[in-house]
């Protein structure tokens, strides 16, 4: 039997095996709050999430902080050290970013875990499940971002396994920001036109954050906010393309951290300027360990896109709000199952 032979009967038989943890709705939908109680976890599970956490966000803030301690206090040695250091975290050779490495027995047990303390779970409305699975490749672009895009981070593996190939897309500088990085090697490629697409025409489906940094600066806690209203360029590339868009929505995202800024807009607008995110997440006990909240990855079906070349103002319009409609209505179908029944999504 050949590898893609195996490959295809161990997807199917992951297939069957999600088939029995799947529960489908009655006519009139969820009930309210079923779906809001949180999956049991033990001590040590929760240890382990926490540290994981700890170390991916935690590591570059200590090596942030550390560089300007030392810049103000330090000596020039110590200050060389230091760079030397995070320069070596940031390149050195990383395991080859593959979606194969979704099968690694380390990687599934700790994502099982992650799971578990973020009672994850994916729903999926009208025909999105047959048709994600068996449609032509897409790129899936699912907001909010928040502090840390979680539940587009558990799509890697859980994808990979069950569904078909799919690989991440972050920001070019997560490749080289220490301790984060390491996430990436369950497959990825860099959140631009030409590697999004290539990989779509490799056969491999793309997972992407449109509000991307502009998401992190909207966090609150007492609504839903969203950075997508006049952010265009998705719609764009769609129909200069002819790539299908699967919207999904990330529900959840935005309440595992708290976001620190200044109310000034500083460190917003450097973020921009140098394409990175600063800021500062805080979680359970004030540290970067996310706080436990439910969170779940809601569906919907793939849109098919007719190519463009050349796309004019209207046609990028009419597909952006096709897109803002597609979110609206996942939201809002789906919010009152997962006990967000009371919160309210806007786009600015």
């Amino acid at each position: 039997m050949s590898l893609e032979h195996a490959l295809i009967r161990q997807r199917a038989a992951r297939l069957e095996r999600v088939k029995e943890y799947t529960v489908d709705s009655s006519d009139e939908g969820f009930e309210k709050d079923q779906f809001a109680e949180q999956a049991p976890l033990t001590l040590f599970e929760d240890a382990v999430v926490s540290t994981f956490f700890l170390a991916i966000m935690g590591g570059p803030l200590l090596l942030s902080a550390s560089f300007f301690v030392l810049l103000l206090l330090g000596s020039w040695t110590q200050l060389a050290t230091h760079i030397v250091i995070t320069l070596a975290l940031a390149f050195h050779p990383v395991p080859k970013a593959s979606t194969d490495n979704a099968a690694n027995p380390f990687v599934i047990k700790l994502s099982r875990m992650v799971y578990r303390y973020f009672t994850y779970r994916y729903m999926w409305s009208g025909d999105a499940w047959e048709k994600v699975r068996t449609g032509p490749a897409w790129i899936g672009a699912s907001p909010p971002h928040g502090a840390l895009p979680i539940a587009n981070l558990l799509c890697m593996p859980s994808i990979n396994l069950a569904t078909r190939p799919f690989v991440g897309a972050p920001a070019s500088i997560v490749f080289h920001t220490p301790f984060l990085r390491y996430i990436f090697f369950l497959g990825s490629c860099e959140v631009s036109s030409k590697p999004m697409v290539a990989a779509v025409h490799r056969g491999e489906c793309v997972g992407m954050v449109p509000d991307g940094i502009a998401g992190i600066f909207t966090v609150k806690q007492d609504e839903e906010v969203v950075a997508l209203k006049t952010r265009k360029g998705l719609a764009r590339l769609m129909l200069r393309t002819g790539t299908p868009v699967l919207p999904a929505y990330s529900l959840g995202n935005t309440k595992a951290f708290g976001c620190w800024f200044d109310s000034f807009g500083i460190m917003e607008w450097l973020s921009r300027k140098v394409k990175a995110s600063l800021f500062i997440p805080y979680g359970r006990y004030g540290l970067p360990i996310p706080f436990r909240c439910n969170i779940t990855m809601i569906f919907g079906e793939p849109i098919i896109v007719e190519q463009v070349e050349n796309p004019t103002q209207e046609q990028i319009d009419v597909l952006h709000l096709r897109l803002l409609d597609a979110w609206q209505s996942l939201f809002e179908t789906h919010k009152s199952s997962l006990g967000w029944g009371k919160m309210v999504l806007k786009f600015v």
